[in-house]
């Protein structure tokens, strides 16, 4: 996987946009715009046995330092990720 993290798309599910809402009072576009577009993102790989490899991020999200969760997707490019998760650090 890259040293640099570049995020061009960012897919949501209702449901995950749903439990960022409700279990983390983030809004999903918030987190969107905190990540897709931006450089020097800082991270980290986490190979999860049971969920696989993904990307954690941290991220500034409307004034509050989040870590937020990111799944690789197939794309020729390499720069589309399915969010996971988004939480207050």
């Amino acid at each position: 996987m890259p040293e640099r993290l570049w995020i061009a798309r960012l897919i949501v599910s209702d449901r995950t946009a749903a439990k960022l809402a409700s279990r983390h009072g983030l809004d999903y576009h918030d987190v969107n715009a905190a990540i897709v577009g931006r450089p020097g993102l800082r991270f980290t790989w986490h190979d999860d046995p049971e969920r696989g490899r993904r990307a954690l991020v941290e991220a500034l999200v409307s004034d509050r330092v989040c870590i937020i969760v990111l799944y690789p997707v197939a794309d020729p490019f390499g720069d589309t990720y399915a969010l996971g998760s988004a939480y207050p650090r």
